[in-house]
C-alpha cells in the first residue's frame, strides 16, 4: 500500500490504520464518535494527501475541462472552486472533482483517489497543442482543518491575509513554503483545505495538531453522511448522471456544447431511480447493499449508510425507483434478516452545519 507523507505522524498518534484506495490511512484514533463531534464542536484535522492533485496548464486547458464536465469552467474567476463532475459518452460519472482557476490558463484538479490515474488518463487523451497535464500527487499534500474553529485554528497561518470566501481559494505561506487555502471540505461545517508542497507537511500539521483533533476515514465518512455528501464508489458511478443523483445543479443547461446532453436531459425529466436520504425510525445502522423494502417488495438498495452521530439514529442514501422517491415515504431496511422500519427523508439530515458560515 502506498503512505502518505504524514504517515509517521499518524504512528506516533496511535491511529489505527486502514486500506482505502491502495492507501494506508488512519480510520480513526480517539474514535469516530470523539472525532466527529471534534469537528461538529471545534475543530478537526485530516490527512488527505491520498487524494489526487492534477494541474492544467494552457489556453486551451478551459476548454479541455467543458468538453468533459457539465459546468461553466470558463465563468470560474481566479481564485475560484468549483465542484463538479467529470462524465463519460454516457453522462455517466467517472469521478466528481474540485477544480480551482489559479491563474488565467492555470487549473488544479482534486480527484478522488480511487479515480487519479483515471482521470489523469482521461485528460492526457483529452489534451491538445497548448495543454499540459501534470500529476502534482505525490509532490504536493494536502491537509483539512474542519470545524466552527477553523478561523482561530489557522489565523497564524494566514497572517494578514484574509479568511477565504465560501468555494475561494487565497494564498499563504508557511516557513517559506506555498500554500493555498481552500473554503472547501466534506463535512458540512466551515472549513478549508491546504495544499502544500510535501517540504512544508510534517511542521504545518504539528502546528494544527496543537489546536485540533486529528481525525480519521471514519469520522469523514459520518459527517459527510449527515449532510447528504455522495461518495463515488457508493453513491456515484460510471452508471450513474448527476440529475439521478440529485446534483443537477452542477450541469450548466444554457452551455450549448453540453457533453452526454441527451443522457443528460433525459435523467433531468425522467430518473429510473433517484437517490434518496433515508432514516431509520427504530435502533440499527444501515450499510451499503441492505436491501430497502416497499408495500412487501424489494424496491431498492442502499448506497451507504451508517450511524448518524450528531442526529441520533441511523441514517444513508439509497436508490428508489422516482415513484417512492417523496420525503414522508415509509420504507423498512433489511438489516441482518430484521426489517427496520425507516422513512425516506431529504438530506442534510443534520441542519446545524456552518459550512457557509460568514467569517469576517
Amino acid at each position: 500500500m502506498l503512505r502518505t507523507p504524514l504517515f509517521v505522524a499518524h504512528e506516533r498518534l496511535n491511529a489505527r490504520l486502514t486500506d482505502f484506495a491502495g492507501w494506508e490511512m488512519p480510520l480513526f484514533y480517539a474514535g469516530t464518535a470523539a472525532e466527529h463531534r471534534a469537528v461538529r464542536e471545534g475543530a478537526g484535522i485530516f490527512d488527505l494527501c491520498h487524494m489526487g492533485r492534477l494541474e492544467l496548464t494552457g489556453e486551451h486547458a478551459v476548454s479541455l475541462l467543458e468538453a468533459i464536465t457539465p459546468s461553466s469552467i470558463r465563468r470560474l474567476t481566479v481564485g475560484g472552486c468549483r465542484y463538479t463532475m467529470i462524465l463519460n459518452e454516457r453522462g455517466g460519472i467517472v469521478d466528481d472533482i474540485i477544480v480551482t482557476r489559479l491563474e488565467e490558463h492555470r487549473y488544479h484538479l482534486c480527484v478522488n483517489a480511487v479515480n487519479r490515474e483515471t482521470v489523469l488518463a482521461v485528460l492526457t487523451a483529452r489534451a491538445t497543442d497548448g495543454v499540459t497535464v501534470t500529476d502534482r500527487t505525490f509532490d504536493t499534500g494536502q491537509i483539512a482543518v474542519q470545524g466552527p474553529d477553523t478561523p482561530e485554528v489557522i489565523a497564524e497561518l494566514l497572517g494578514d491575509g484574509p479568511f477565504p470566501k465560501f468555494m475561494r481559494t487565497v494564498q499563504a505561506e508557511w516557513q517559506g513554503h506555498p500554500v493555498s487555502v481552500s473554503r472547501t471540505g466534506y463535512t458540512g461545517e466551515v472549513g478549508v483545505e491546504l495544499f502544500a508542497p510535501t517540504a512544508a507537511l510534517d511542521s504545518l500539521w504539528e502546528f494544527l495538531l496543537e489546536k485540533a483533533e486529528p481525525c480519521g476515514l471514519g469520522a469523514r465518512d459520518t459527517l459527510r453522511l449527515e449532510m447528504g455528501y455522495p461518495l463515488y464508489g457508493h453513491e456515484l458511478t460510471a452508471d450513474t448522471t448527476p440529475p439521478a443523483a440529485g446534483l443537477g445543479w452542477v450541469v450548466d443547461w444554457k452551455r450549448e456544447n453540453l457533453p452526454a446532453r441527451a443522457a443528460l436531459l433525459n435523467d433531468r425529466r425522467e430518473p429510473k431511480q433517484v437517490l434518496c436520504g433515508i432514516r431509520l425510525t427504530k435502533p440499527g445502522v444501515p450499510r451499503e447493499g441492505c436491501p430497502v423494502w416497499i408495500d412487501g417488495q424489494v424496491r431498492g438498495v442502499m448506497a451507504s449508510g451508517n450511524m448518524g452521530i450528531s442526529v441520533g439514529g441511523g441514517i444513508g442514501m439509497a436508490w428508489l425507483p422516482l415513484e417512492y422517491s417523496d420525503p414522508g415515504t415509509e420504507v423498512a431496511v433489511e438489516i441482518r434478516d430484521r426489517k427496520l422500519a425507516a422513512v425516506v427523508e431529504e438530506p442534510p439530515f443534520y441542519g446545524d452545519g456552518t459550512v457557509r458560515r460568514v467569517v469576517d
